[in-house]
């Protein structure tokens, strides 16, 4: 026959037991919720693996751009050319890539733009919707 405290042991961990599987049932997420944080988790991944390009403004302008041979783009891709970016106090440059094409959009690459007088600041590449609908020609948009 059992004692005392190994009853009063038995019962608190049944009693424990039970309250781990209430709050185990509780904690447990329903199928969509497990989705919904796996494509939140998916999402902020993706958006720290992007370059982030904040608008930089010095006193004097890039190098002139470097020359780059590219090949021609594979159908539905286009070329984006490289530039020079601002990184750790001096001019860098970040090679041009392919681009997929995107039906009514057209895109402007990052670029240098002058500001003032003895100012120039890099703009981020951007998509833009050309208002012409799908089968819209893809074209890059020259800085100004």
């Amino acid at each position: 026959m059992p004692s005392s405290s190994s009853m009063s042991l038995m019962s608190l961990m049944s009693s424990s037991s039970a309250s781990v599987s209430r709050l185990a049932s509780f904690v447990r997420l329903s199928p969509l919720r497990v989705a919904r944080r796996r494509h939140a988790l998916a999402a902020a991944l993706y958006l720290l693996s992007l370059p982030v390009l904040a608008d930089v403004t010095l006193q004097r302008g890039p190098p002139p751009p470097r020359f780059e041979d590219h090949h021609a783009a594979p159908h539905g891709q286009f070329w984006v050319p490289g530039y020079w970016q601002w990184k750790d106090g001096r001019y860098d440059w970040v090679d041009g890539h392919m681009e997929p094409k995107r039906p009514g959009m057209r895109y402007t690459p990052p670029h240098w733009e002058q500001t003032g007088r003895y100012e120039w600041t890099l703009r981020d590449g951007a998509w833009a919707s050309t208002g012409w609908g799908p089968g819209t020609i893809h074209e890059i948009r020259a800085p100004k």
